[in-house]
């Protein structure tokens, strides 16, 4: 029988749905009349009210773009309409995947193409930003890469898992012809396909089908959770993804496979716009790139690999004007016993048990908590949706963290706690202030401000 809780979490799961679906149209009914600005608020919308980027793609972006398929499909729209939102969705992309790029690096490298004879990109392009974001190495060959030419570059850069699209039917002979030389190349290398013109099978040698973009990264996830790939050469140097793609660009699952146009010179123009758009979105994550490692270098603390102060009072001012966010907590902590040690052992000794404190304190914090360095042996704490006497219970969690983990030296935290309501620095100063207190009452505590 179905508890009173569960019913409730059903209910709002399905509400949730629906102010997805509803945010799905309406960026489809922007891209419809080609407004651009409007379909890019639609994405601020769905990352401020707390999806992810992947989830933008996957439950916003996706299902748009596949009913606008199938508008051309039906004649309703023209091949130049679609096109142009194709364009415009690779802008709001774009726009998202730079500030999107994280610290996070795990360990895979994906390939991901397009089979030969595909030539749009926009669902290959939001397959590999996905797993890009979630922190794997990804190399994006685009579209309509011949055989030959996807078959070396597995023999020469050695991925673990190679991601093919094929959305049209003409497209599977040569879906069956780079899975077969995949695993000629490679025996062990994990493939998964996927597009809307393979239709329901399932292969059993050795190649997965994934079926759309939502279940893209838990596949990969497993595949190289469970998979066996054989183990690299470390001396051998990792190339960076090509600067342009490969071929004018494939659709992936959600997009819609292209009408049958008559003569050449439609398949053509269709190939221009699609190369068009493509390269002028790889053009822009490109540039997105470089500016989040010029970010990294003015929002990191280099010695303990956390964000720093800037950082931290960045996301609080944006997490404060966010209604989902709230309850917001913030804590303040200070290392008890550092100085001594620093002084004593010096700066090299001070500098490896900072370091350790961090990934004590950053590993004790949920998925959606933030964490930074603010100077010295003090950090920083965020905590949405956090009310105070949780807050309390986290941070006591913290606190014994790092009296575990800097018992050798015997380093300790003083914790404060305090809400964040409107103003972020008048928050620190609470928090600071409830730190002081908890050094005053003997160190190693928590007190709330």
């Amino acid at each position: 029988m179905t508890s009173s809780k569960e019913h409730t979490e059903a209910l709002a799961r399905r509400e949730v749905d629906k102010a997805t679906r509803r945010l799905s149209r309406t960026y489809q009914d922007a891209l419809t009349v080609a407004d651009g600005g409007g379909a890019g608020r639609v994405a601020r919308q769905a990352l401020g009210e707390g999806m992810g980027v992947a989830g933008l793609y996957q439950r916003v972006i996706a299902p748009a773009m596949w009913r606008i398929g199938e508008l051309w499909e039906k004649g309703e729209i023209s091949v130049a309409d679609e096109h142009l939102a194709t364009a415009l969705t690779h802008q709001v992309i774009a726009g998202v995947y730079g500030p999107s790029l994280g610290h996070k690096v795990k360990p895979g490298r994906i390939m991901l193409a397009g089979v030969e004879g595909e030539h749009h990109a926009l669902g290959l392009r939001m397959a590999a930003d996905v797993v890009e974001l979630a922190g794997y190495e990804t190399i994006f060959l685009g579209a309509d890469v011949p055989t030959d030419d996807l078959l070396q570059a597995v023999a020469s850069r050695s991925p673990d898992l190679v991601g093919l699209t094929a959305t049209m039917p003409s497209s599977i002979q040569a879906l069956d012809r780079a899975i077969s030389g995949i695993q000629r190349v490679d025996p062990n290398l994990i493939v998964l396909f996927g597009g809307q013109g393979v239709g329901p099978r399932e292969r059993n040698d050795g190649a997965v089908l994934v079926r759309d973009l939502e279940q893209l990264l838990g596949m990969v996830e497993a595949a190289l959770d469970v998979g066996t790939p054989p183990p690299k050469d470390s001396s051998a140097p990792r190339e960076s993804p090509p600067d342009r793609v490969i071929g004018a660009g494939a659709r992936l699952h959600g997009d819609p496979a292209a009408p049958g146009e008559s003569g050449r010179e439609g398949e053509s123009v269709e190939r221009h716009l699609s190369g068009i758009a493509a390269e002028t979105a790889d053009l822009a994550r490109d540039m997105a790139r470089q500016a989040n490692t010029y970010k990294d270098l003015a929002y990191t603390d280099t010695l303990s690999g956390l964000p720093n102060r800037r950082a931290f009072e960045d996301r609080a001012a944006r997490l404060r004007d966010f209604s989902d966010a709230k309850p917001l907590a913030v804590l303040m902590i200070d290392l008890d016993g550092f100085k001594p040690v620093n002084d004593s052992e010096g700066h090299e000794a001070g500098d490896r048990i900072l370091a350790l404190m961090a990934q004590a304190i950053a590993g004790g914090l949920r998925e959606g908590d933030f964490v930074a360095r603010f100077g010295g042996d003090e950090f920083a704490a965020l905590l949405p949706r956090t009310d105070s006497s949780e807050a309390q219970a986290l941070a006591e969690r913290l606190r014994a963290r790092v009296q575990e983990a800097g018992s050798d030296a015997s380093v300790t935290a003083s914790i404060g706690v305090a809400m964040l309501e409107d103003d972020v620095r008048r928050a620190l100063l609470r928090a600071d202030g409830a730190l002081y207190e908890a050094k005053n009452s003997g160190r190693n505590t928590v007190k709330l401000g």
